[in-house]
């Protein structure tokens, strides 16, 4: 299944038993962001570090491998164009487009996406129910 994952997913990924983790090892997934993404990691790099319980060499190193599993590409201008008339949160419009540049699902638990209908959006505890009833 092919997915937009939002930051605050990706958050999740670096605590080592989260259940984020889980659903990657357990179901095919291919991931898709925006470059951006990786921006905000490393702006969030304390918080992240704190919660998930790990050093920030741990996390600089975990940020490294994030492009082998997720597919790092930024939203044509005309899709941003479509997203930012969306979606009121700013921060959200490269995962909006994005999303409707490639015709895919946003995997965010973020509500603001909640704000409009053209792209489906996958809730961790949504998606892991609907990739259970799909095997």
């Amino acid at each position: 299944m092919k997915l937009v994952i939002d930051t605050n997913i990706v958050f999740s990924l670096f605590k080592s038993n989260s259940f984020t983790n889980k659903l990657l090892k357990e179901y095919k997934l291919e991931l898709f962001a925006p470059e951006k993404l990786v921006k905000e990691l490393h702006k969030y790099s304390r918080d992240i570090c704190s919660k998930a319980d790990i050093s920030e060499e741990k996390l600089l190193e975990d940020i490294s491998l994030l492009s082998e599993i997720i597919e790092f590409k930024n939203p044509l201008p005309s899709f941003e164009d479509k997203a930012d008339k969306l979606i009121s949160h700013k921060e959200d419009i490269p995962f909006l487009a994005l999303a409707l540049e490639l015709n895919i699902p946003i995997w965010s638990n973020d509500p603001h996406f909640k704000e409009q209908s053209e792209v489906p959006i996958f809730e961790t505890d949504k998606l892991s129910k609907f990739l259970g009833s799909i095997e």
